[in-house]
């Protein structure tokens, strides 16, 4: 949990000992977490050329790579794209309905561009494979030790995001592979401990504060974006 949530909880505890006259023996030994006041960061053209490019450089991050599209595209958060299912796309209104999301005013139509469009028939045609296109069956399906359960939604991107955000090249041999001390090729050998990936830090979450930037930037009204992007705190807007 997140410093935010966790002084939420406190101050449940605190109304409820408030009330009950408790507070006072507990008061001076309580003090609030710092909460971050950051609200997001957006990637420099730059950064999202080498995020497109570095995601393409390996199969296992095939799944996460389209995600990555789709909040770049759609503005959905991670919770929105592990929920959806194929009943939510509709490729004849070529919209996405999301049915839940972390607030009501999430809740909302998002039209579909043809770049976005392109990666959910891809992503049908892979589930074919496994007969996972029923309308309640998971875009991205839970897979555990190569089982691909389509009832099941994906828990998380974590891991593969995380590899994928810390990759580094070799600058001898090319490869693309985890931060450590000699090259992962044994031909090349170089000493790559130095090395650490520009993307390294950037959170999933980030895309769709990328994504929002980029509608800002094309001069859609506050209304578009709050219409595409569901809720948007005031703050995040400005910024």
């Amino acid at each position: 949990m997140g410093p935010a949530a966790i002084n939420m909880e406190i101050g449940v505890i605190r109304r409820i000992l408030k009330r009950a006259k408790r507070w006072h023996l507990l008061s001076a030994d309580i003090r609030p977490l710092k909460e971050p006041r950051s609200v997001g960061r957006a990637l420099t053209h730059e950064e999202k050329v080498e995020l497109l490019h570095v995601a393409g450089q390996n199969e296992e991050w095939q799944r996460v790579e389209a995600a990555m599209s789709i909040a770049l595209n759609t503005t959905m958060r991670g919770c929105e794209i592990k929920r959806l299912r194929w009943r939510d796309i509709d490729f004849l209104r070529q919209s996405v309905v999301i049915q839940m999301s972390k607030t009501e005013a999430g809740e909302r139509l998002i039209p579909m561009n043809e770049g976005i469009e392109q990666i959910f028939l891809r992503l049908r045609e892979r589930a074919k494979k496994f007969s996972g296109v029923e309308p309640h069956h998971y875009v991205f399906p839970a897979c555990e030790h190569g089982n691909v359960d389509p009832s099941q939604g994906q828990k998380s991107f974590r891991t593969a995001w995380r590899n994928l955000t810390r990759a580094i090249q070799c600058p001898d041999c090319r490869r693309f592979q985890k931060p450590g001390r000699p090259c992962s090729d044994k031909a090349c050998g170089a000493d790559i401990h130095s090395l650490k990936s520009p993307l390294a830090g950037l959170r999933f979450h980030d895309l769709r504060h990328h994504a929002v930037t980029e509608l800002a930037e094309s001069q859609v009204s506050d209304q578009t974006i709050m219409a595409i992007a569901g809720h948007v705190s005031q703050r995040m807007l400005a910024r």
